[in-house]
């Protein structure tokens, strides 16, 4: 791996095991992935979750935008 959090090698990987997963299915399982962060989140006892939450909107903005150039990716 050559450069970190990079979702082409990410998909490149699940396509070996049999698994593709297409730009808009990924959208589907980030924004799933980070609903389910959130209420676990508060509903958990511990601070630490709850601190971390308060970044999920940007994390997930990033990695929203990253799934969106790998189709760009393929077409360059």
């Amino acid at each position: 791996m050559e450069k970190a959090y990079d979702l082409k090698l990410l998909g490149e990987e699940l396509k070996k095991e049999g698994l593709e997963i297409a730009e808009e299915s990924l959208k589907i399982i980030v924004e799933a992935m980070f609903s389910f962060l959130s209420k676990s989140a508060s509903l958990s006892e511990t601070p630490y979750d709850d601190m971390a939450s308060i970044i999920y909107p940007q994390i997930k903005k990033l990695i929203l935008e990253k799934v969106e150039d790998i189709n760009k990716e393929d077409n360059e």
